[in-house]
């Protein structure tokens, strides 16, 4: 489905300029909200046991220290999202040890506590066997109940703001958006605005949600020596973290069963996600307290 097509015709309609309408729908996503919503489709599970490939061991850390499933989505059931390249067939699974991820020293250390598999379209699967956890630190899974998804629409948060208490970047990307307020109320009005935290529910696509540090700033953390020192550096900062939001996209966003305060976050690259190189996606657990 292409939403931002709509609302571009929408906001023309309206009497707003494509080259406004345009610069809006750049700021503009949706995202799938998976949960226990009745009015939306069945696209996977939370907990429960996942179905791998035949002979293919539980994901793990090392021997003896498995990672924990978190859920699993049927790629075929998702609703489609215009440049949101997600699998038209197969199923994805998540696993993740929470504790260790949260409290690794760096991305790079994180990710061997996180894992994406994704099982293409006819291959053949079996429900897997708990595999021995020599340290049981965590559940290997939490009680299964079924996620059922909709779409809604996903707008940064800045933009309910007052003008004169944006950022010089936040101001620079509405600059030429005399309308800006004009336009979110109509987004407001096509589509239903979800709530701006994840609650119980998986989250696909849209922005990331943070607590406290974004997926974004820590990617952005990594280039911090090639930022110039002075005045500038904050623009500068939000100008790279607007580019890593365009180049990466959020692929699952969940609170993880049983663990209060914690969010399991996967993003990938748009070029990634096209091409089915999930073990490119990246994990960046949250404590949220």
């Amino acid at each position: 489905m292409d939403y931002h097509g709509q609302f571009r015709r929408a906001a023309t309609e309206s009497g707003v300029s494509e080259d406004e309408s345009a610069r809006f729908a750049d700021l503009l996503r949706f995202r799938i909200r998976a949960g226990d919503q009745s009015d939306g489709v069945r696209v996977g599970q939370f907990g429960g046991m996942p179905h791998l490939p035949a002979g293919m061991p539980w994901p793990s850390v090392s021997p003896g220290a498995p990672l924990a499933f978190m859920a699993s989505l049927d790629c075929a059931a998702l609703p489609r999202i215009a440049g949101f390249a997600l699998p038209e067939a197969g199923s994805l699974l998540f696993f993740l040890s929470p504790t260790a991820a949260f409290e690794s020293c760096s991305v790079a250390d994180e990710q061997k506590f996180a894992r994406v598999v994704y099982v293409p379209a006819g291959v053949e699967t079996a429900a897997a066997e708990p595999p021995v956890d020599e340290h049981d630190d965590e559940p290997l899974s939490g009680p299964e109940h079924v996620l059922f998804a909709r779409v809604e629409v996903n707008l940064p948060g800045w933009l309910e703001w007052a003008e004169d208490v944006r950022s010089d970047f936040q101001k620079h990307l509405t600059r030429d958006m005399p309308r800006c307020a004009e336009l979110t109320a109509l987004v407001q009005r096509l589509w239903p605005v979800g709530q701006s935290w994840i609650g119980d529910d998986l989250v696909i696509g849209g922005y990331s949600v943070s607590a406290q540090n974004s997926p974004e700033t820590q990617l952005v953390d990594d280039e911090e020596a090639h930022l110039p020192p002075g005045p500038e550096r904050a623009y500068r900062w939000e100008e790279a973290e607007h580019r890593v939001r365009r180049e990466w996209v959020p692929l699952a966003q969940f609170a993880v069963p049983g663990e209060e305060y914690v969010n399991g976050r996967f993003l990938i690259r748009h070029e990634d996600l096209a091409a089915r190189r999930f073990d490119r996606a990246l994990s960046f657990c949250e404590f949220t307290e």
